[in-house]
């Protein structure tokens, strides 16, 4: 396969206002220590230079976070993004969609909203008054969005624990206008495969990530259990959207599937600069956007490693990770 630039996420900060329970940023996962965001113009050059690398291509961009919203400058970048024509996409936790009412109704083509159930079990892991919130949003924003609306909906012991309780969830949440609901197991990684990719990433990538400890969890017995209970009653369910599940590949749950292709087409650029290629691990960085062209790093040594890494299915967090199968990345529609 090869490489050609046309996608990109821009992590516009790590900062959140919510904290929600299985949260790997609210964790900690990106350290104790926030360096100053990118400015507008810096965003707005990297768009440019996104641009550049597809040529004729029609380019993306991702917006998200942390909460994408609490960006200073995200209704400036947004309007300005959407008059060069590039399809935007967001990743938004919902609660600030009042303050940003008018540019994402008319700039964004592909909203993704995280969204756990009802009432009770959305609270019960993103915080007492939520969903609340979360309602009077999608009220106001539902009239007159111009943009795919799909929700992201995590699969935690809360929304599984009661038999047919995620089927039900679903046609409830129906009930809210998204025309599709994404639904994604829970990421995490065993304490063997932690040790793997730090051993693997301090070998060929000089570079360790202490912080992947936040994902760590050993026993899933009992929440695999209650997850394939669930998708077998879902399964028996018909709904008048597309309701999709993105499995990892879980042992005996998942075939065996290509590599994820991310790499290949699409960079995530953190709030700090520095870019890569996973969305959900930071450790690895091919360069940062302060120091060298988007070009120069997406076509460089050390991305043409990661690439390699990636094709020859050597990272364990490969395995975890819903992007692989979800492919949020690609809001163009090809």
């Amino acid at each position: 396969m090869i490489p050609l630039l046309k996608r990109a996420h821009f992590q516009l900060t790590c900062l959140c206002n919510l904290s929600c329970s299985f949260c790997g940023q609210s964790k900690g996962m990106v350290g104790s220590i926030i360096p100053k965001e990118l400015t507008l113009q810096k965003w707005l050059s990297l768009a440019e230079e996104l641009q550049e690398c597809a040529g004729n291509i029609p380019v993306s961009i991702m917006l998200w976070g942390g909460e994408p919203l609490l960006y200073s400058f995200f209704d400036d970048l947004a309007n300005e993004l959407h008059r060069r024509s590039i399809r935007l996409g967001i990743v938004t936790n919902g609660t600030l969609i009042d303050r940003h009412l008018k540019v994402l109704a008319t700039c964004i083509d592909s909203i993704h909203i995280s969204v756990d159930g009802m009432r009770e079990a959305h609270n019960a892991v993103r915080g007492a008054g939520v969903f609340e919130k979360l309602h009077e949003n999608l009220v106001m924003l539902n009239p007159i969005r111009r943009g795919q609306l799909t929700f992201l909906t995590t699969l935690t012991e809360v929304n599984l624990s009661v038999k047919g309780q995620l089927a039900e969830l679903c046609h409830q949440m129906i009930t809210l206008g998204p025309d599709a609901i994404t639904l994604q197991p829970l990421m995490y990684l065993s304490s063997n495969e932690i040790k793997e990719f730090r051993n693997y990433c301090r070998t060929h990538f000089l570079c360790d990530y202490e912080q992947l400890q936040v994902w760590q969890r050993d026993d899933d017995r009992e929440y695999l259990k209650l997850l394939r209970r669930e998708l077998d009653i879902l399964q028996t369910q018909q709904y008048p959207i597309p309701v999709t599940f993105t499995p990892h590949r879980y042992p005996a749950m998942e075939a065996e599937l290509p590599h994820c292709e991310a790499p290949w087409t699409r960079v995530h650029i953190r709030y700090d600069g520095e870019v890569g290629f996973c969305t959900d691990y930071f450790n690895f960085s091919a360069g940062n956007v302060m120091e060298t062209s988007l070009h120069e790093i997406f076509y460089g040594q050390k991305a043409e490693l990661f690439r390699k890494a990636v094709a020859q299915n050597q990272l364990a967090t490969c395995d975890h990770c819903p992007w692989r199968r979800q492919k949020l990345y690609n809001i163009v529609g090809e």
